[in-house]
C-alpha cells in the first residue's frame, strides 16, 4: 500500500506543475501588448480540462470570447459554468451584442451594488436606446460620471438619444455645453448636424455637415489614416447631404449622391442600408424595378445592422422591403418580409394594407375584402385607410 502511495505522489505533483505552467503561460499571453486572446483561449481550455470549475480560468475564457466577438460561445459558457452564475454584467453585455435587449435589461437589473459602476449605467443606456426607449436612455447617460467616460463620446451618445426622442434643441445644448469645455469632436459635430436635419433647417444642415466633415478630415489626418479609410469615412456625409437634397426636392442630385455612395461600397453596412433605403424612396415604382432592386440590395440588412437603426428607421426599412418585393411581383418575398413589418407596426393598419395588396396580386379579392372588414371591425378608430380601401374596392367592382 505504501508503494502505491508513493507512485501516486509524482502524478499529483506533476499535475500541479502542469497547472502552474499553464497559468504562467496564460499570464504571458493575456498581458502581452496587445493581448493574444486566441492563444489565451486555448490555454484556458486546457486548464478547464484539468479543473472544470477553476474560477480564474473560466472568467479568463469568458473575457477572451467577448474580446474575440464570439458572443454565442460566451453566452453558452455563462450558461454551462456554475462558477460564472454571478457574472450578470458579462451576461447582459453578451445579450446586448446578441440583440436580445429585453433579456439584457433584465440581467442588468441583477447587477449588485458593487457592480453598479459607470459600465453598468452606460450599458443600460445603450440597451434602452436599442429598445427605442430614447428618453430613458438620455436620462441614463445624464447620470453617468464623466470621470470614467470620455466627455465627448458621452455628449454625442446622449445627444443621439435626445434627438431620437424628438428633443433636438436639448440635444444641441448638450453638445454645445460639452464643446465649450473640451472642444468639438467629429462625432459631436455630426450628431449636431443630425439634430439640425431633424428640425428641417436644410440650409443650416448643409453648413453643419460641412463643418463636421472638416473636423473628421482633420482628425483622420492627425491619426494617420489611409486615403482609403478617409474616403470611406466621407461616405456618410455624402448620404446625409443627399437626404437633405431629397427633402429640398432636388431629387436628381439626391439620387446621384445615393448611387455614388453605394458605388463606393462603404464598409459601414448601416450607411449602405440607409443609402439603399433612401434611393428606393426617391426612385419609387416608376422606374426600372430590377435596376432599383440591384442598387437597393443593402436594404436586406442582417439582424446586427438592423439593431443599430432607430425605431423609425427600422419601420421604414421594413415597409420598403415589402413594397420593393411587391412592385417586382415577388409575392413570396413580400409575404416573408411582412413578418418584420407586422412586428415593427404592431396594431397598425399598414401591415394589413400590404397583406391585402399581396392577396390582390393573387386575385384573392374575397380574402382581401374579409381581411379589411375584420380589421376595420376590430379597430374602428384607426382604420381610416382600410375603410377608404374597402370603398375603393367596392367602387371598382361596380358596387354602388
Amino acid at each position: 500500500e505504501k508503494g502505491k502511495g508513493r507512485e501516486r505522489a509524482p502524478d499529483s505533483l506533476g499535475g500541479a506543475l502542469r497547472m502552474e505552467a499553464l497559468f504562467s503561460k496564460l499570464q504571458d499571453v493575456i498581458t502581452a501588448d496587445p493581448p493574444r486572446y486566441e492563444e489565451a483561449l486555448v490555454v484556458t481550455s486546457e486548464i478547464l480540462q484539468q479543473d472544470p470549475e477553476d474560477v480564474d480560468a473560466a472568467q479568463c475564457k469568458l473575457v477572451c470570447l467577448i474580446h474575440m466577438r464570439s458572443f454565442e460561445d460566451a453566452f453558452r459558457l455563462l450558461n454551462t459554468k456554475a462558477v460564472l452564475k454571478d457574472r450578470h454584467f458579462e451576461r447582459a453585455y453578451t445579450l446586448y451584442r446578441l440583440n436580445r435587449q429585453v433579456e439584457a435589461l433584465e440581467a442588468l437589473g441583477q447587477c449588485s451594488e458593487k457592480d453598479s459602476s459607470g459600465g453598468v449605467a452606460e450599458l443600460r443606456a445603450q440597451v434602452l436606446y436599442r429598445l427605442g426607449r430614447y428618453t430613458e436612455s438620455a436620462d441614463c447617460y445624464k447620470t453617468l460620471d464623466t470621470d470614467g467616460v470620455d466627455p465627448g463620446e458621452l455628449a454625442a451618445n446622449r445627444a443621439a438619444a435626445l434627438c431620437a426622442a424628438g428633443e433636438t434643441e436639448a440635444a444641441e445644448k448638450v453638445i454645445d455645453a460639452t464643446a465649450a469645455l473640451v472642444g468639438m469632436t467629429p462625432d459631436m459635430s455630426y450628431n449636431k448636424a443630425c439634430c439640425i436635419i431633424e428640425r428641417g433647417n436644410w440650409k443650416e444642415s448643409m453648413r453643419a455637415l460641412d463643418e463636421s466633415e472638416a473636423l473628421m478630415l482633420e482628425q483622420a489626418a492627425e491619426s494617420g489614416e489611409t486615403q482609403e479609410e478617409i474616403a470611406d469615412g466621407k461616405i456618410v456625409y455624402l448620404v446625409q447631404r443627399s437626404y437633405v437634397r431629397q427633402r429640398m426636392g432636388q431629387l436628381d442630385a439626391s439620387l446621384e449622391g445615393y448611387e455614388a455612395a453605394l458605388r463606393a461600397k462603404p464598409t459601414d453596412a448601416e450607411v449602405a442600408a440607409v443609402a439603399s433605403n433612401n434611393l428606393f424612396s426617391v426612385r419609387g415604382k416608376e422606374t426600372n424595378m430590377f435596376d432599383t432592386a440591384k442598387k437597393a440590395k443593402a436594404l436586406n440588412v442582417d439582424d446586427g445592422v438592423e439593431a443599430k437603426l432607430t425605431v423609425p428607421q427600422r419601420r421604414v426599412f421594413a415597409l420598403n422591403r415589402c413594397l420593393l418585393a411587391l412592385y417586382m411581383n415577388k409575392v413570396k418575398e413580400c409575404t416573408a418580409a411582412l413578418g418584420k413589418l407586422e412586428k415593427e407596426f404592431e396594431g397598425s393598419e399598414l401591415p394589413v394594407l400590404v397583406r391585402a395588396a399581396v392577396l390582390a396580386k393573387d386575385k384573392k379579392m374575397d380574402e382581401v375584402t374579409q381581411l379589411l372588414h375584420d380589421y376595420a371591425k376590430a379597430n374602428p378608430k384607426q382604420a381610416l385607410r382600410v375603410k377608404l380601401t374597402m370603398a375603393q374596392i367596392q367602387l371598382g367592382g361596380g358596387d354602388r
